[in-house]
C-alpha cells in the first residue's frame, strides 16, 4: 500500500516499529500490521502518530462494502485531522467498494457529526447486548453510499 499524505498528514502502513506509539496495545498494532487497508495517522510536522484509520472487513461480510475503523489519541481530538484522513482514504479507496459502514457510540458526538459530515445516513441502532460488549454503550450504524 502507498502512503497517503494530507495537508498536515502521512498515513502509512504500520510497521513494527509503532509498538509501544500509544494509540493501540502491541497486539492490536501486531494485528493492524498483518492486515490491509489500515493506516497509523502521523502528524508530518513531528513524526509522531496521533492515530489510526482504516477500512476493514464488512460485519455483514460483503465484499462490496468496507467499514470505518478510527481512532485518534485524546490530544489530537476535535482538530479536523480525522477529516482530513477521511477524505483522503475515501479518495483512494480501491473498487469494487460500493459503500462504507460506520459503527460509533451513540453518545459520541464528534464521531457523529463527522459521519454525518461525509454522507452517511442512520440505519439502526444495536444495543450493548448485540454485540456482547464489555461496556455499557449503544452504538449506531451508518451507510455511506462511494460518491
Amino acid at each position: 500500500m502507498n502512503t497517503l499524505e494530507t495537508k498536515r498528514l502521512l498515513l502509512r502502513d504500520w510497521n513494527e516499529d509503532d509498538l509501544g506509539c500509544g494509540v493501540h496495545n502491541d497486539d492490536t498494532i501486531r494485528y493492524l500490521i498483518a492486515v490491509k487497508n489500515n493506516y497509523a495517522m502521523v502528524l508530518k510536522e513531528t513524526g509522531e502518530i496521533i492515530g489510526t484509520i482504516g477500512l476493514n472487513e464488512d460485519a455483514d461480510n460483503n465484499p462490496n462494502r468496507r467499514n470505518v475503523g478510527v481512532r485518534v489519541i485524546e490530544a489530537y481530538r476535535n482538530q479536523g485531522y480525522m477529516q482530513e484522513a477521511l477524505a483522503e482514504v475515501f479518495l483512494h479507496a480501491q473498487l469494487p467498494i460500493e459503500a462504507f459502514s460506520w459503527f460509533c457510540a451513540t453518545d459520541n458526538a464528534p464521531s457523529l457529526h463527522l459521519a454525518d459530515k461525509f454522507g452517511f445516513t442512520y440505519v439502526k441502532t444495536f444495543s450493548k447486548d448485540d454485540f456482547n460488549l464489555p461496556t455499557p454503550c449503544d452504538h449506531v450504524y451508518l451507510i455511506r453510499k462511494r460518491s
